[in-house]
Parts: C-alpha cells; structure tokens; sequence
C-alpha cells in the first residue's frame, strides 16, 4: 500500500486484533484506499471516512504544524496561568521575528547564511559609528560615504557564486553515480542528514 509502503504484498486477517496504538503498517485486519489487491476476495467495511482517515490524520498534522500562533500549556482540568498566556504570545512573536528574518525556516544551510548575513549587518552599522565617531559625528557628506562605504565592504559579494558553484560541482556528482538532481535546495538538505536507517523489511525509513 502507499500508504504503509509495503514493498511486497501482505496478507490480511480480517479476525485479527490489535491494539488502538498499533501502527498503519501493522494493521494486518484493515485495507487502506491505496492498496492494491493482487489475489483473492473480500467483503470490507468503511469505518473512516474524510478526516478521520490515516490521510486526513497526517493532513491536519501538517496543518497544525504549519499554523503561526503557539498553542498555551495548560493543566489537565483546561485551565492556564497568565504567564503560560504570555509565554505563548512571547514564543509566536519570537517565531514571527525569525521567519521574517529567515532564522527558522527553509534548509539548515539558508538558516545558516541568514544568521551570517544578520551578524555582518550588525558589524557593518557598528564599523559604521566607529567611522562616524571617529569623526565626531560630522555631517559631512565624504565622512557619511566613507562610513556607508566601510559598511559595505562587510558585504561578501562572491558568496552567492561561490555557493552557486559549490551546488553545481555536488550535482555534477550524483548525475556521475546516476542521481537526477532537480533542485539545488535538495543537496542542501541532502548535506544535513547524518544518517538513515532502513527497516529490516525495507518499509519505512527513518
């Protein structure tokens, strides 16, 4: 099935029991939508429809992961404490603050060169008061330039190219050991992973 990514086809028991946090892959007793049927017949039952599903399971997952306000802890009764209300708030404006700035999303590398580039924007405007200190604060226009100048050459302007390049030397690469790369973005998650582990059924992977 697609779903259990089951690679083989696997017999079904319909008067076999599990218990309720037995995995879809280990529901021997239950036909997912996607599976195909090689052989045999059988009378099924719907008990799931919609949202309720395996598929709508992992659908409101991802919804509920991708939702921009974090939710407030609270006690087992449903009650919470002022601070757990502030905390919540606190937490959804520092996750606001970091996706604008880029800090918390896209891949580990982006993640890394948005903090460079927020670290050499904060040494470029302190480079920029020294000069303007130095001068005692002048409004002179060749003291201003010179400041936004030395500002400036913080900036490094050949790191796009050089990542540019980086990328396409990895795809070249794997296109040499038969990988088709279609976007760059993939080898930076790709550099990310430590590792994976197949299961001995090679049905899942981690």
């Amino acid at each position: 099935a697609l779903l259990t990514g089951e690679s083989l086809p696997v017999q079904k028991d319909a008067e076999a029991t599990f218990a309720e946090d037995t995995g879809p892959g280990d529901r021997l007793n239950v036909v997912f939508s996607s599976s195909t049927i090689t052989k045999g017949r059988a009378r099924g039952i719907v008990f799931a429809t919609g949202m309720k599903t395996e598929i709508g399971t992992i659908a409101a997952a991802l919804r509920a992961s991708g939702k921009k306000t974090r939710p407030v802890k609270r006690k087992p009764d449903g009650s919470a404490k002022p601070h757990r209300y502030a905390e919540a708030w606190g937490l959804t404006a520092a996750d606001f603050i970091g996706h604008f700035l880029g800090v918390n999303v896209g891949t580990p590398l982006q993640r890394k060169l948005s903090r460079l580039a927020i670290l050499l924007f904060g040494i470029a405007v302190v480079c920029a008061i020294i000069v303007l200190a130095a001068n005692n604060f002048s409004n002179n226009t060749e003291v201003i330039i010179y400041a936004v100048a030395t500002g400036l050459s913080m900036i490094p302007a050949c790191l796009i190219v050089v990542l540019t390049i980086t990328m396409a030397a990895g795809t070249k690469r794997m296109v040499q050991r038969h990988v088709i790369v279609r976007r760059l973005d993939s080898l930076e998650a790709l550099g990310a992973v430590t590792g994976f582990w197949p299961s001995p059924l090679s049905k899942n992977w981690h």
